[in-house]
């Protein structure tokens, strides 16, 4: 009986703390959430290409490490090193987003900081430049864009304990991007860096440039071009924004150009164009080029450019590409005689490309390809044997000089004076190596040319069907003779 009224005491029980506990859960003041204190810096250097440290790494001095406190403005100096303005940055939008939703925002203050209270999260904290509003203090030193930041909170430290608010709260110093502008230069349409020309075809060079962030404060946007002596300037200058042809004008541009063999090309924006350039668009800057006959066959015959640029004249930054090469290439070869091993004079020969009806053309200095080949161009051995063949094209569109080659054909059309013709085409490979054996030095040595020998025509002297025929007819004659004396006599 007793175990009886124990068990319906208990079920009693359990009935009621099923009635109670869930209108507990729904009438319970919800606990407050924890929130934690961010502190964002925004840090300006003079030189925008020096970017802020990582988290974790030991700053300018070698000892000073950022652990998530704050900085004393001497740890700030020694961890920054003396490329970072001292002076706080007002002004700049920062946004802290979860799941891409913005949960809070705001803009650094006189300190150059902004506080975010949030709670427990994954936060990607990041800069807007659109909603930056910098003071006319800072001029047109416009602060590069801040790369953003992904902050887990709570944040815990090294030695315990995590980061809350106030005197404890997280401060973090972003790494700033670089806005400046890009700039490569290519040596076909197709923005290829490499090609093989002949000497004197014309090709064209072309400058790119993307413009950055804030290119619109910038007061100096230069493009020099500067040419090797183995290129000719040929002219038909041009400059296009966005594929738009851009006026030469005291309004848009400035260009200089310095001769014409390794010529030196200026192209100056004015500050007032400057102005009405946005991020995003395109500087093309185009111009044609000739290798000419002080071209080094087999070498790179690079050319460079250089972009300067920078928010004031007297502080300017510089920056080179990867320097675009054409390269043209030859082959020596000499006439000799096979039995006598003396060099022929008078021998002469076309140039073709192998396995193709391209024959060489040179005229007045431009090498090309002609389909006839009574068009081609005669090559003659000189006084010392030697033909040489220059400013062949060899390899394709992008072949490295490295490993750029091609094959041509060298046929015989008349030999030396008493030689006998070798009309066989012989084929020969044009690469880097072909006519000089290191054609990058100051003073490259040719390679040994190719011998093409020929043979000498002979008359035979004594026996055979030649001289037999020679005394019959001489015989012939001589009984004709004979015969004709006789005749007259007996009349």
């Amino acid at each position: 009986m007793k175990k009886f009224k124990l068990l319906s005491l208990i079920m009693a029980l359990a009935m009621v703390l099923s009635i109670v506990l869930p209108f507990g859960r729904v009438f319970a003041a919800p606990s407050q959430e924890e929130k934690y204190e961010v502190v964002v810096h925004k840090v300006l250097f003079k030189d925008q290409n020096i970017v802020t440290r990582e988290g974790g790494a030991v700053g300018a001095d070698g000892k000073t490490k950022y652990t998530g406190k704050g900085f004393s403005p001497e740890e700030f100096k020694k961890y920054f090193g003396e490329n970072v303005e001292t002076d706080p940055v007002e002004g700049v939008w920062y946004e802290a987003k979860l799941n891409g939703e913005v949960k809070a925002e705001g803009a650094t203050g006189p300190d150059g900081t902004v506080k975010f209270e949030l709670p427990a999260g994954t936060y990607v904290i990041e800069e807007n430049k659109a909603k930056t509003k910098l003071k006319d203090k800072y001029g047109d030193k416009l602060p590069a864009k801040s790369v953003p930041v992904t902050v887990t909170l709570p944040v815990y430290k090294a030695d315990g304990g995590n980061f809350t608010k106030g005197q404890d709260a997280l401060h973090i110093y972003p790494k700033n991007t670089i806005d400046e502008p890009t700039i490569k230069k290519s040596v076909t349409q197709s923005g290829n860096m490499h090609d093989t020309v002949g000497i004197g075809e014309t090709k064209p060079f072309i400058i790119e440039s993307n413009m950055p962030e804030g290119i619109d404060k910038y007061h100096v946007l230069k493009y020099t071009d500067q040419l090797t002596k183995g290129l000719t300037y040929k002219g038909n200058l041009k400059v296009f924004k966005n594929d738009e042809l851009i006026t030469k004008s005291a309004n848009t541009y400035t260009e200089t150009v310095s001769g014409d063999k390794g010529a030196k090309i200026e192209v100056s924006f004015v500050p007032e164009y400057i102005k009405t350039l946005k991020a995003g668009d395109k500087i093309r800057i185009t111009f044609d080029s000739t290798i000419n006959e002080d071209a080094k066959l087999g070498s790179i015959n690079p050319n460079e450019v250089e972009l300067e640029y920078g928010h004031s004249p007297d502080n300017t930054k510089k920056k080179k590409p990867e320097k675009p090469e054409l390269h043209t290439g030859g082959k020596r070869f000499v006439k000799k005689s096979e039995s006598e091993n003396k060099v022929l004079k008078g021998a002469e020969f076309i140039v073709k490309k192998s396995g193709e009806n391209k024959y060489v053309k040179i005229e007045q200095g431009v090498v090309s390809f002609v389909d006839l080949e009574g068009q081609a161009t005669i090559f003659k051995s000189g006084d010392d044997g030697i033909i040489d063949i220059k400013g062949l094209p060899y390899g394709k569109k992008g072949d490295t000089n490295e490993t750029a080659s091609s094959d041509y054909e060298i046929i015989e059309k008349k030999a030396p004076e008493g030689y006998a013709l070798d009309a066989t085409p012989k084929t020969f490979t044009v690469n880097k190596t072909s006519y000089d054996q290191e054609p990058d030095k100051i003073d490259p040595k040719p390679v040994d040319p190719t011998v093409i020998n020929n043979n000498k025509v002979t008359i035979p002297q004594t026996g055979g069907i030649g001289s037999a025929i020679v005394v019959i007819a001489g015989i012939a004659i001589v009984g004709v003779g004979l015969y004709i004396k006789k005749r007259n006599y007996n009349a």
